[in-house]
């Protein structure tokens, strides 16, 4: 069996929906069958099977007097699947060979809430993972295989180009991105002399000015040197003669002090410190006078320096003021300014650059649309008879079918995100109607089988992995419900197929046959369900036979019905080992 039934449904569980109090249906792989007499509940649990994948939910559903109905739906999550690349967006992580679980809950009022493995999600989240996960076949909008688009990518896996197709997609965003910045090269371009000019004047400013780090700091030290050199000049003066030169100068009252230490010293040696700290003392007022004359011999005024620096600090503080706080924010600036500078240069090039890999890949694109177009047009005729014979076969007798390819609307140099064609899947179900497209199918029987011959054909090449069928045995009945049996079964070797169905013909090749019915507990209406095995199968089948209820004849019948079956399955699964 194909890896994608890995990732199958395994579990349904209701609550409060219509006439279900709740209940819980598993699944297996292979086909599952669900039987019941009319009305009771086998299309609710499609119904609800949709509402968890996202479908619009409705009050309408609700079991009288609940105020709030949930459906949870377990998955197995094989590797690979694109549902957990999904999830992985949404910051919900599942491990694969883990279940995932969604849950969906429909309030009273309307309202729903959506879930992903306890995480609250959006209802658009379980849509695109229903697109991964289930088809739902029948009386039921929103099928994935009645979008056109979906219709291309099949003729693709049915011709063996899906790989070539995926590559071509890869290409064309490549292509697109080139064109994107080709645009934006040529605005560029139109704005680049304008943006040069003003560049080229800003480096050549700042560069003139020959800014250093540090420079402004020291000019406006010597400019307050400069501006108070009066008082730096009274200030030193005073000290100096205070020190030295005055009737009371400081050094030669010190060095008295020093002398009459010095005497004392001599007979008391506990006063050498006191006088080394002295004489120590005298050294550095020396030193500290000398500095001070040498200082006040050097203090001058120079009104010529002082301009200059003056000027030269008011064109720091102009370039400050258009390019930054400080130099270090001009400078970097003009960092910035080379940087662009050199963008605008490299852009003319890049432009060059750009126009060759452009027209080398759109030569690349079209010789890739032509051999994509060429092999899906040679596919179609062969895909369009394999699925009309099997639609004929299934009771579609004078049914016309066609895989229509045509030409893509014309895009940029006749290119499409998916090459030249576009392919779409006709039929016309009775003779004298015009062929349509599939979503305009009357009748929700016809469409199922329809549906059904499309799956058996490419089994092999669709990936979802669960399939539903509802309603596909409406208006059949005899040989041709046995034929939809062994269809179900040949789909069921690559999908986990889920069949609502009346015939005991199809019934009968149930993997897992669970059978619905209604009952009455305390003067309300409950659906139940039950899984069927061995005798109990057999009587099902009698029921769905119509035969009066203690004849032999009908339970003997369908007994032959299952043996029948069962040989035909062993067979069908020995001629694909």
């Amino acid at each position: 069996m194909a890896a994608a039934i890995a990732r199958m449904l395994r579990e349904l569980t209701i609550r409060n929906v219509a006439v279900i109090d709740e209940l819980t249906v598993t699944f297996v792989p292979g086909l599952n069958v669900l039987t019941g007499e009319t009305g009771a509940g086998k299309s609710i649990l499609i119904d609800a099977l949709q509402l968890v994948l996202g479908a619009r939910g409705s009050d309408t559903l609700l079991r009288s007097g609940a105020e709030e109905a949930t459906v949870e739906a377990a998955f197995e999550a094989g590797r690979g699947s694109r549902a957990l690349d999904i999830l992985e967006a949404e910051g919900i992580g599942v491990e694969p060979g883990e279940f995932l679980v969604l849950r969906r809950q429909l309030f009273r009022d309307g309202r729903t809430k959506a879930y992903a493995n306890g995480r609250l999600t959006s209802a658009t989240t379980l849509r695109a993972l229903a697109e991964c996960l289930v088809d739902i076949h029948g009386q039921h909008p929103g099928q994935p295989l009645l979008d056109p688009r979906r219709h291309r990518e099949l003729l693709d896996a049915y011709a063996g180009t899906s790989e070539d197709a995926r590559a071509y997609r890869e290409r064309f965003a490549q292509w697109q991105a080139l064109r994107r910045e080709r645009e934006a090269l040529l605005l560029a371009e139109r704005e680049r002399a304008q943006r040069q000019d003003l560049l080229e004047f800003q480096r050549r400013e700042i560069e003139a000015a020959r800014l250093e780090t540090g420079e402004e700091e020291a000019l406006a030290a010597e400019q307050a040197i400069l501006n108070n050199h009066e008082r730096l000049f009274s200030a030193v003066e005073q000290a100096y003669l205070a020190l030295e030169e005055s009737d009371e100068a400081i050094l030669e009252r010190l060095a008295a002090i020093a002398a009459r230490v010095r005497e004392a010293a001599a007979i008391d040696r506990r006063l050498r410190e006191v006088l080394e700290a002295l004489e120590t003392g005298g050294v550095h007022l020396g030193e500290a006078a000398r500095g001070l004359r040498d200082y006040r011999g050097r203090i001058e005024f120079d009104p010529q320096r002082l301009d200059a620096i003056e000027t030269r600090l008011h064109e720091i503080g102009k370039l400050k003021r258009k390019y930054g706080g400080s130099v270090a924010e001009v400078l970097d600036h003009l960092e910035r300014v080379r940087r662009d500078l050199a963008n605008l240069e490299r852009s003319e090039a890049r432009l060059a650059e750009v126009d060759t890999a452009l027209a080398e890949t759109q030569r690349d694109l079209l010789g890739r649309a032509e051999r994509l177009s060429v092999a899906r047009r040679r596919a179609a005729p062969k895909l369009q008879e394999a699925i009309l014979a099997e639609i004929r076969e299934l009771g579609m007798a004078r049914a016309a079918f066609e895989v229509r390819v045509t030409s893509a609307p014309p895009g940029e140099a006749g290119l499409g995100p998916h090459g030249k064609d576009e392919a779409e899947f006709l039929i016309s179900p009775n003779p004298g109607e015009e062929l349509k497209p599939l979503h305009k199918i009357g009748s929700g029987g016809e469409l199922s089988r329809t549906m059904l011959a499309i799956r058996v054909i490419l089994a092999a090449a669709d990936q979802t992995p669960t399939l539903v069928f509802d309603e596909v045995d409406a208006g059949i009945g005899g040989s041709t419900a046995e034929i939809v049996g062994r269809k179900l079964v040949a789909v069921s070797r690559q999908h986990q197929v889920l069949c609502v169905t009346h015939l005991p013909q199809i019934a009968c090749f149930a993997d897992h046959h669970v059978t619905v019915a209604k009952r009455t507990v305390r003067d309300r209406t409950q659906t139940t369900v039950q899984l069927l095995e061995g005798a109990e199968r057999a009587q099902e089948l009698a029921r769905m036979l119509g035969g009066p209820s203690r004849s032999t004849t009908p339970l003997q019948h369908a007994t032959e019905l299952l043996e029948a079956a069962t040989r035909l399955k062993k067979r069908m699964k020995l001629s694909s080992v």
